[in-house]
């Protein structure tokens, strides 16, 4: 068989027991008019018939399917190890139950990163299943920290990246690619495009779309979620003050601050 050189994209997809759902997406994925890819599967370890219907493609796919099957700590840590196993210039991790818009979405993906060198990430939308409405176009760090964040269904990114600022961080159990993208929005390096291309249908009814309550580490973080920052930080300030040591340093250094600020004004002839 001939050596097949790297693509130009990885598509990963992150399994667990996703036999409901699967066939589907990768229907999707071996539909395209551009072929210049391969698919990263990294299973849990399902037992219900996941692998078959993975496997129902190698000979599709050939060389193109990159199978790992074994325990993981969620989708997220699936996520870096697809990051490690993928040869393709550029990442896009869909669901299982995710999948790509039409035929000819990977071409007009393409197309666009022909046309706009040099590219880090760019990104496009996708249409929610809940609603049927396409979501949710161009952002800025300013959007990604008050607003909302860009599904990773929608994202490609140069797989570079993952080296310079990732991996996903499992501290992070719902949102780590929420945290990815705004690390990625806060890097002034990369070159951020937005494309006015549907890239894939996101299931946003199932799985952990439907557990985003559940990211507290995450959310303290968040500048649109401030009162669970503020509540954490009144938390650790009244545990700070219960002891008389502390109230003690703490009054010292107020007023210490204070004499230093007083004495720089008064240098400063102000």
């Amino acid at each position: 068989s001939s050596i097949m050189t790297s693509p130009m994209f990885s598509i990963i997809v992150p399994t667990f027991n996703a036999a409901a759902t699967l066939q589907s997406c990768v229907e999707s994925l071996v539909s395209q008019t551009f072929n210049d890819f391969e698919l990263v599967l990294v299973d849990g370890g399902s037992t219900d018939g996941t692998l078959d219907i993975a496997n129902g493609f190698a000979t599709e796919l050939g060389a193109r399917l990159v199978l790992h099957s074994g325990p993981d700590q969620g989708p997220y840590d699936a996520m870096n190890r697809g990051v490690a196993m993928a040869s393709g210039a550029w990442l896009l991790f869909l669901g299982a139950d995710d999948s790509l818009h039409d035929a000819e979405t990977l071409a007009r993906v393409a197309a666009f990163i022909g046309e706009h060198e040099h590219s880090d990430l760019v990104y496009g939308d996708v249409i929610m299943r809940s609603t049927g409405t396409r979501h949710p176009g161009a952002f800025d760090l300013d959007r990604l920290q008050f607003e909302t964040n860009i599904c990773h269904q929608a994202i490609f990114y140069r797989r570079e990246l993952f080296a310079g600022i990732g991996p996903y961080n499992l501290r992070y159990p719902i949102w780590a690619d929420w945290d990815f993208n705004i690390r990625c929005f806060s890097n002034p390096a990369l070159a951020i495009r937005y494309m006015d291309v549907v890239v894939a249908h996101y299931n946003d009814m199932t799985g952990l779309s439907m557990r985003t309550g559940t990211d507290k580490e995450f959310r303290k973080r968040l500048p649109m979620y401030f009162w669970i920052g503020a509540s954490e930080t009144c938390g650790r300030m009244l545990s700070f003050m219960k002891t008389k040591e502390n109230r003690r340093l703490w009054l010292r250094a107020q007023f210490g601050r204070r004499k230093a600020a007083s004495e720089a004004r008064q240098e400063a002839g102000l």
